[in-house]
């Protein structure tokens, strides 16, 4: 295998995330941050400088890259861009310990929302816009990287996957990415526009507007007041975020088959109604039992049932106050729908419902062969009949991201957390819903009491959740570089 085309591709990744860090520092220097400013400007210009050097040096070498050569640059690309991202917090003394400032930045690109950041009120706008800048060019990539490559490395059963946009079978890795980056770049800044000025005219702040935009279309979860939606009180703007956030939770393909006039796809779309039933139903279920519990009057418990499950079900992690309230079995309702997570090709984190819809599928069957063990039965999404490798591929990533909850969870207890704490945790920030970790364990529960130690495995749990654990865990088989 040839490193030079991953070498290559990371370089102008890097190279392009210096120019976006201009974003955060053109922010600062409008509001008068001027030491703000030159330390984003920094960075940027020492990123571009290793970026394009990474570049030039790999001139005159193999260009097209491989099969394997995919599942090493994902791997490398978070990461290594999450280093880049932390060094403004590190500088800015936002953060003084070079771990907390990793795991801000790693936990903004995998869009998770974990944070360890106090006092986001008083805080520069400069370092706040960056914090949901970081999650808004994490979730475009998650869709990139979803629609044009996992797809393709048949990760997890996501071979089934059904792209509105042309697939591209037989195009290389950089023209299948550089299609879906044209394709669907517009839609998601339009979206992010049109969830800004919705939250304006909804009484919301023009910063605070434009901060929870980014963090509502990209299902990241930062905000920029320490109450997070609480802080505002606000009905529409709760109402305008539970439309964005569900929006950003459905596959992005059909967004660009609506502008073409193809509705016939999200008739043929399973995930899409799936994900709103869901939601309706656990918001039935959530509201009826705050209500039944006498905690909440009828329109209350509505209100923040349906917020609440909607941030968790598409793993975004906002909260609008009220949680210490809740019977014991919402917040497992919480968890479970974390776990679900939203569609594919969407920017939400979980184990994604297109998953879902396979297992029940293939648990139907079986329970068919039962009654007529000769027959052949096959399984079917949407359109098409799906193979036998990709039900294979389900159970495996099932069965390992299993073990890996159950071993973060264990990992975590060692370190004195309380069994509820520890599966919060786990869950929170392997489905990279970490933002509501307060929703399922109670405002008191925080990632800042944490050793060093244990931050480190979290940020490997964020990442493993984002690359969809069989990407990482394929490296590290020594039968993957032996083919």
């Amino acid at each position: 295998m040839s490193f030079a085309p991953v070498i290559a591709n990371l370089g102008w990744l890097i190279a392009g995330f210096a120019g976006l860090m201009l974003a955060p520092a053109a922010v600062a220097l409008g509001y008068g941050e001027t030491r703000d400013a030159v330390v984003f400007a920094g960075v940027a210009a020492v990123a571009l400088f290793f970026g394009i050097g990474m570049v030039f040096a790999t001139q005159g070498g193999e260009r097209r890259i491989q099969r394997r050569g995919c599942f090493l640059l994902i791997a490398l690309a978070w990461p290594v861009l999450a280093i880049i991202g932390a060094a403004p917090f590190y500088l800015l003394d936002v953060l003084s310990n070079p771990t907390d400032a990793i795991f801000e930045a790693v936990s903004g690109l995998t869009t998770t929302g974990a944070t360890l950041i106090t006092g986001l009120d008083e805080l520069g706008r400069g370092v706040v816009f960056w914090r949901a800048w970081l999650q808004w060019i994490g979730g475009f990539g998650t869709i990139v990287i979803a629609v044009s490559v996992l797809t393709m490395l048949r990760i997890g059963g996501m071979e089934v996957f059904q792209s509105a946009m042309p697939h591209g079978d037989h195009a290389t890795v950089e023209a299948r990415v550089l299609r879906s980056t044209a394709a669907l770049g517009w839609i998601y800044a339009t979206f992010t526009a049109a969830c800004a000025v919705s939250l304006w005219f909804a009484g919301m702040p023009t910063f605070d507007a434009l901060g929870h935009a980014l963090s509502t279309v990209s299902t990241g979860g930062f905000s920029t007041r320490d109450a997070s939606i609480a802080a505002f009180d606000n009905t529409n703007v709760e109402a305008v975020l539970v439309v964005f956030m569900l929006a950003a939770a459905m596959n992005f393909t059909l967004y660009w088959a609506l502008v073409r006039g193809r509705l016939g796809v999200w008739r043929r779309d399973p995930e899409c109604a799936l994900l709103i039933v869901t939601a309706a139903l656990a918001t039935l279920v959530a509201g009826l039992l705050l209500a039944h519990q006498g905690m909440l009057g009828g329109g209350d418990a509505l209100r923040h049932g349906m917020f609440s499950v909607v941030s968790a079900l598409t793993t975004t992690g906002f909260t609008n106050g009220g949680t210490t309230m809740w019977p014991a079995v919402v917040p497992i309702l919480l968890l479970a729908l974390m776990f679900v997570g939203g569609s594919s090709g969407s920017t939400g984190g979980g184990a994604k419902l297109i998953r879902l819809i396979l297992a029940f599928k293939h648990g139907h069957r079986e329970l068919a062969r039962l009654s007529h063990p000769h027959g052949v039965v096959r399984i079917r999404y949407g359109d098409r009949s799906v193979p036998e490798s990709a039900i294979k591929a389900l159970w495996t990533f099932f069965s390992l991201f299993l073990a890996a909850f159950l071993l973060l969870t264990v990992v975590l207890s060692m370190w004195g957390l309380d069994p509820a704490a520890a599966l919060g945790m786990a869950l929170a920030t392997l489905t990279n819903a970490g933002a509501g970790l307060s929703m399922v364990v109670g405002p008191e529960a925080g990632y800042a009491m944490l050793p060093d130690a244990a931050k480190w495995v979290l940020c490997g749990a964020m990442l493993l959740g984002r690359l969809e654990l069989i990407t990482v865990l394929a490296l590290l088989a020594p039968m993957f570089w032996r083919r």
